[in-house]
């Protein structure tokens, strides 16, 4: 590619990876990012690197791992993260500010209260913590209406200067819960036997702000040339896991996240990568294509060879994560591969899931058989410590590599049951 493209990254917050319909959701009424799997490749098995916003969307912006960028919780009331509690301080943005782009945010920041030196454009940017509807009425004006109205504009100057290539972040708050959304988006869940009606209501309202931007990209001329990213910074339990409340737990509810792109011009559409993938490949993979200087350390790739169909026989294999509980403050590291699960805890309580037999992780077939007195339901199980070797081996490996030295020692704790 000789021609820098535009990128417009659109993110929002607690979005589940089956909650669309593109995902093969029943019922979630998502026609605009369905229409953008159909002109790219959805991401089938995308991942968050640690479950919880801030060290999330520290990786994504860096391509490091947390325990790396340092970064391992939420903030609030700092000035910048970076600079104040993390590691690593420069960016992606840095990077492709370096390179040409003009940089430009709308939304949800969530890693510090003022504008980063990295962002020209900084519009209807917030950290946190701020009202889904802006005059707090469930009829009023709700914010992300906002937001896309200004990113918006943002697209059609850029269009009509047409002397910088763009890097353009949309960041919406919702799903993230309080579950709200206006009222017409209710219309598909509400008395109609869905749980959590505000939840869906939400990605049905961002779904529509989406379709405006991807009109908009249409109507300028834009979109042939532009990558165009949905995804999510985690996902959402609601409230089902006891260790996690809405996220902080490593179950695929929580870890796993939807990811699309798609740019025209370049990118075949319809298709449907396998490949474990994770919010550390983004930053990589905008520095590959603005031919900017790669960032250091990263332990991300670049997705773009996936995206164009391209063989990667080298990609990894599993997926790592990392995590600390929330309600109990537990250190955790998981591999998945191949079907399987391996969660390791600090506390010794260590977790298997078939996931092919068990996709809602209900059954933690760690140290099976064992006695289940009055449910008896894991005398029937083999003992599969040949597989909890093999996930085990390959997270200290990944572990090693990306320096992650507490993931080693964790890994490695003895099994003290549940």
């Amino acid at each position: 590619m000789t021609k820098q493209p535009n990128i417009v990254l659109i993110l929002s917050d607690q979005h589940r990876a089956d909650a669309m319909g593109c995902a093969g959701s029943a019922f979630v009424k998502t026609p605009h990012l369905d229409r953008l799997a159909a002109e790219g490749v959805r991401f089938a098995n995308a991942y968050t690197p640690w479950p919880v916003c801030t060290p999330a969307r520290a990786s994504m912006w860096t391509g490091a791992y947390p325990h790396a960028h340092g970064i391992i919780d939420n903030v609030y009331g700092i000035d910048n993260a970076f600079a104040e509690r993390g590691r690593i301080e420069r960016t992606v943005f840095d990077a492709l500010r370096d390179a040409g782009y003009r940089t430009a945010h709308f939304g949800k920041w969530h890693l510090g209260e003022a504008q980063p030196p990295f962002f020209d454009i900084w519009e209807e940017s917030f950290n946190s913590r701020l009202g889904h509807f802006l005059d707090g009425r469930i009829d009023g004006t709700y914010r992300p209406d906002v937001q896309t109205d200004a990113s918006i504009a943002f697209l059609r100057q850029q269009a009509e200067a047409g002397d910088r290539p763009f890097v353009m972040v949309q960041s919406y708050y919702p799903p993230h819960d309080p579950f709200m959304a206006p009222a017409r988006f209710y219309d598909p869940y509400r008395h109609r036997g869905v749980p959590f009606a505000g939840y869906y209501a939400a990605i049905g309202a961002l779904d529509w702000n989406i379709g405006r931007i991807l009109a908009t990209l249409d109507e300028t001329g834009l979109r042939r040339d532009t990558l165009v990213v949905y995804y999510s910074d985690h996902g959402e339990t609601f409230l089902y896991r006891r260790e996690g409340e809405h996220k902080f737990v490593c179950t695929d509810d929580a870890i796993r996240v939807p990811m699309i792109a798609s740019m025209p011009a370049t990118v075949p559409g319809g298709a449907v990568c396998g490949k474990p993938v994770g919010l550390q490949d983004l930053a990589p993979t905008m520095t590959e294509l603005a031919g900017a200087k790669a960032l250091s350390p990263c332990h991300g790739a670049s997705l773009w060879r996936l995206m164009l169909g391209e063989p990667e026989p080298d990609w990894r294999t599993g997926y790592y994560v990392q995590n600390l509980t929330h309600v109990s403050a537990i250190a955790q590291r998981a591999w998945t591969e191949d079907g399987w699960k391996l969660i390791a805890s600090a506390n010794g309580a260590h977790e298997l899931y078939n996931l092919g037999a068990d996709p809602e992780e209900e059954w933690n077939i760690y140290r099976t058989p064992r006695p289940d007195p009055g449910f008896e339901r894991y005398k029937h199980y083999r003992d599969y410590g040949d597989i909890i070797e093999r996930l085990r081996a390959r997270a200290i490996d990944y572990a090693r590599q990306i320096g992650d030295g507490e993931g080693v020692a964790l890994l490695e704790t003895p099994y003290s049951g549940e």
